[in-house]
């Protein structure tokens, strides 16, 4: 076969990009400092990076979620401390009202009522834009004795008894605190949660416009006793469930409804003992001591987030040390010796070198450069 010069020529210019990208190469590797910067320079070692990488990246996510659950516990807990303090105070008020005085009683009937809407505010929480005590519903408010339209539909009338009632009457009241409808609910409430519908018209029939509406409840059983209304948990029994980890989570209790109500139930109970006209201090003391109780319990309740706490902030520090270990592998599988780099690039030059003056001899240049 014939060899051309075209075909000599067409020849060098392969070779010479062929050295010139072998060159390029060994100049990327020296400056970067890695021997693996696209695929195709190691395949399986950049399998070994994505991996990892997808590790160090899920590993991020974990420690985002513990820094959340970390947030969280900071506002539960400082929301749980005011509890307490409130519980204890409460429970201050109702021991040591032995007498049954009656300015003794209005005193302490105004306190412990403020001390309610107080625990109402608390229990009532926000952390973000959602609500910390609604259990898996955040994003509804977990205590209110509030009834809403909306578009002409009508939410249900929720509240909580402490005990059985023969008899129960609610009071609708508009923004301006005037009473718009009375409604006789029918058969009485059981003690606990009670739910009750109400087509959103005033005591004339008149339906009412879109909007939210206050109401109260009174209450009193067969024998003619009055029996204490208070505040329904609207949420759920949820928990908070926190991923920290590959098949690792830890549970928050957000559920409003264990943590709350029966504090506001014995403080309701409290209250209206205060109204009753045969005041029992004996009843007062009793519900004292369940005040003590409830203190205690949302002291055990801190004391599990205070465990949880130190859990999480372990798991944060393993995480982290995690993290270093698989971003150190990753740094010794993309990077070269840097002596070896610059061994390789020398030789590579040289290469390059030969390659041009070769080429040039074949077509009879001094210099292949003196064409470019």
């Amino acid at each position: 076969m014939r060899v051309t010069q075209n075909m000599m020529i067409n020849n060098m210019i392969y070779w010479t990009s062929k050295q010139t990208e072998k060159l390029s190469k060994v100049q990327t590797e020296v400056a970067s400092g890695k021997q693996i910067n696209q695929p195709s320079d190691d395949p399986a070692g950049m399998g070994r990076v994505l991996t990892d990488r997808s590790t160090i990246s899920a590993y991020g996510q974990h420690e985002s979620n513990i820094s959340q659950a970390l947030t969280w516990i900071e506002v539960s807990e400082t929301t749980l401390d005011a509890v307490d303090t409130l519980l204890q105070d409460a429970q201050n008020i109702v021991v040591n009202l032995a007498s049954s005085d009656l300015d003794s009683r209005e005193n302490a009937f105004m306190q412990l009522e403020s001390i309610y809407e107080q625990v109402i505010g608390y229990a009532n929480t926000q952390f973000g834009s959602t609500f910390l005590y609604s259990g898996n519903q955040s994003g509804s408010i977990p205590f209110s004795d509030e009834v809403s339209i909306s578009g002409g539909t009508v939410s249900d009338i929720v509240f909580a008894l402490a005990g059985d009632a023969s008899d129960v009457s609610i009071e609708i009241t508009d923004s301006e605190g005037e009473v718009i409808r009375t409604i006789a609910v029918s058969g009485g409430g059981a003690e606990g949660t009670n739910t009750i519908a109400w087509d959103g018209c005033d005591d004339d029939g008149n339906p009412l416009s879109d909007g939210d509406y206050d109401f109260s409840v009174t209450a009193s059983d067969s024998a003619g006793e009055t029996v204490a209304a208070y505040t329904a948990y609207r949420g759920d029994s949820g928990d908070k469930e926190v991923i920290i980890g590959e098949g690792r989570t830890i549970t928050l209790n957000n559920d409003g409804g264990s943590l709350f109500s029966n504090i506001l139930n014995v403080l309701s109970q409290a209250i209206t003992a205060l109204e009753a006209s045969d005041y029992d201090t004996d009843v007062m003391s009793q519900l004292g001591t369940v005040l003590g109780e409830e203190s205690d319990r949302i002291a055990t309740e801190r004391v599990a987030l205070a465990n949880i706490t130190s859990h999480l902030e372990t798991n944060a520090d393993r995480l982290e040390k995690l993290a270093m270990v698989v971003e150190e592998r990753i740094s010794e599988t993309e990077a070269g010796s840097t002596e070896e780099a610059v061994i390789k690039l020398q030789a590579q030059e040289t290469a390059y070198e030969v390659t041009l003056e070769a080429t040039a001899s074949v077509l009879k240049m001094s210099k292949l450069s003196d064409y470019i």
